[in-house]
């Protein structure tokens, strides 16, 4: 029964793959990013308000129609992607996928969308920790595989402490 609750997550997952083209520059990343902590709150990930920074749902060619996968959003003109799962949302997560040419290219990635989003506070292994401000953190790990790398960048409010 638990595989089954994953199979949605599974295909999602598969998205950012075959979604990217090319690979996302540091600045295409970093605006993704922004996009992610302008809608993300302790609260609540509010999606509607993606558009208003210039990002809709992902839609995927399907013959000759187009078929908008849920979770998935787009941007013209941009190669990262940003997925919201329904973890994410109950997680209070936006994550940026960013297609890599290849695995050596996390690196330089990562220090490429640091002078954006300026230095990370800590490194445990190849994963990368910023605060972000406004009470939100930022973490990227590499995914995908070695034929498709990528960099998964998840932006996460940190939960709000209940005045009692």
């Amino acid at each position: 029964m638990k595989t089954l609750r994953l199979l949605p997550f599974l295909a999602l997952a598969a998205v950012p793959a075959a979604a990217q083209e090319k690979p996302a520059s540091a600045g295409e990343i970093a605006d993704a990013i922004n996009a992610c902590k302008a809608v993300t709150s302790s609260t609540w990930i509010e999606l509607d308000d993606l558009r208003e920074h210039g990002w809709k749902p992902y839609r995927k060619a399907a013959g000759r129609r187009a078929q908008v996968i849920r979770g998935a959003y787009e941007k013209m003109g941009n190669e990262a992607l940003i997925i919201i799962t329904k973890e994410d949302l109950k997680a209070k997560a936006c994550t940026v996928f960013a297609r890599l040419d290849n695995t050596s290219d996390y690196g330089p990635t990562a220090q490429g969308v640091s002078e954006f989003v300026g230095m990370p506070n800590r490194a445990d292994g190849p994963t990368y920790f910023w605060a972000l401000g406004d009470g939100k953190v930022m973490r990227v790990d590499p995914t995908g595989d070695r034929d498709k790398p990528i960099a998964r960048f998840e932006i996460t409010a940190i939960p709000q402490e209940s005045a009692e």
